[in-house]
């Protein structure tokens, strides 16, 4: 056992100076929590500077199987403490998983997952530990409830998929197995705070079935939900609603020093635009929006962003916004997803993309891809 803490040990020792960047962990006087503390540091090793596709590949590969050995020696080293379950959730999350990279062809990323050579072998062992161990965490006893409560998350958010599909592809989703299962969940996990997210998709799945049901038919459902952050999200939603019956206010001073105020431009076409720039739809959606912007600008179309960045992430938003040529005004408050915009308009994921008409008023608030352009010529009158 000495020889397998001090295998863990040197495992996690050579990354944690290396995860400064990382998310913040609570220090502790327990040797344990310290090594899992150690072990969630992994996660967030930053790379070491500009990587091609390549080298970030053969990076990531390494990180995981580091990642991994230090996960299953974790959960070795402590089998009677439930806090091995945290690392067991870890080797969950397929992201996390090696390849076992033996070598990648000079025509990755153009020739795809044909360049890459991995160790089979090792991979179907390292599934096989995996599936194991998930094994023995279902019919454990002392498998922490937050623990728990991810799995069975892990659970059910596949059974989504197909009806994200459908929806993708103009179909009718079927919610025969997605709906009990929700609402199982919601049931079961009533502090979780997953409910508001959740519910946010299934309003959105069950608006596009055959039944066509309004979204306030569909929160009106859910209006007593056992789960709380589900209520809230009714709650706030049908706030969201009312406010949508006036023309929208908001000012504030742009990380550039503008001062912005919506009452100043009425007359004008509005985009407001949360994004962050650890959105990867957001950053891609950027091409368009700056497209849309620079043919319309002149005929009376403005853009304002709302970023949801961390602090810590200010220079890294600063830079983009540079490197990208974003000449509208930027709010920046560095409060994430606490910034108190998120709860007044009901933002459960980014982008989100409100357009606002010459009055002010609401017009869409999925203003993406074709329909930004085709929005902002109907609103102009061209």
């Amino acid at each position: 056992m000495k020889l397998l803490r001090l295998t863990l040990l040197s495992l996690l020792t050579s990354v944690v100076l290396g995860a400064a960047s990382g998310p913040p962990i609570v220090p502790s006087d327990d040797p344990v929590e310290q090594e899992l503390n150690a072990l969630k540091a992994i996660m967030a090793t930053p790379r070491a500077g500009e990587m091609t596709p390549r080298e970030n590949y053969l990076w990531f590969d390494q990180l995981t199987r580091k990642l991994g050995a230090a996960a299953f020696a974790f959960v070795e080293a402590h089998p009677d403490d439930p806090r091995r379950w945290e690392a067991a959730l870890i080797l969950q999350q397929r992201r996390f998983h090696p390849r076992f990279v033996q070598s990648i062809d000079e025509t990755y990323p153009e020739g795809g997952e044909d360049a890459v050579h991995r160790d089979t072998v090792a991979e179907a062992a390292f599934e096989a530990r995996v599936v194991a161990l998930e094994t023995a965490m279902r019919v454990a006893s002392d498998v922490p409830d937050e623990v728990m409560e991810q799995l069975e998350f892990g659970d059910l958010n596949p059974k989504f998929f197909p009806a994200y599909e459908a929806m993708r592809d103009g179909r009718e989703p079927d919610l025969s197995t997605i709906e009990p299962a929700f609402l199982a969940f919601i049931k079961r996990w009533p502090e979780s705070e997953t409910g508001r997210g959740m519910l946010s998709t299934f309003v959105r799945l069950k608006m596009a079935t055959a039944a066509a049901p309004t979204e306030e038919e569909v929160l009106a459902e859910f209006a007593d939900s056992p789960n709380r952050h589900a209520r809230e999200y009714v709650r706030d939603r049908l706030r969201f609603f009312e406010l949508s019956k006036a023309p929208f206010e908001l000012a504030f001073t742009a990380i550039d020093g503008r001062q912005v105020d919506l009452q100043k431009l009425r007359g004008k076409v509005v985009l407001i635009d949360f994004w962050a720039t650890w959105c990867g739809p957001c950053i891609a959606e950027l091409p368009n929006v700056k497209r849309v912007f620079a043919d319309y600008h002149d005929k009376g179309f403005e853009i304002i962003s709302v970023s949801l960045d961390a602090e810590r992430d200010r220079q890294k938003f600063i830079d983009l916004v540079e490197e990208e040529g974003t000449t509208w005004p930027q709010r920046f408050e560095g409060k994430g997803w606490k910034d108190p915009l998120v709860a007044r308009y009901t933002i459960s994921g980014i982008p989100a993309m409100f357009l606002l008409d010459q009055d002010g008023m609401l017009v869409s608030t999925n203003a993406r891809g074709p329909k930004l352009e085709s929005e902002v010529k109907r609103l102009l009158g061209l």
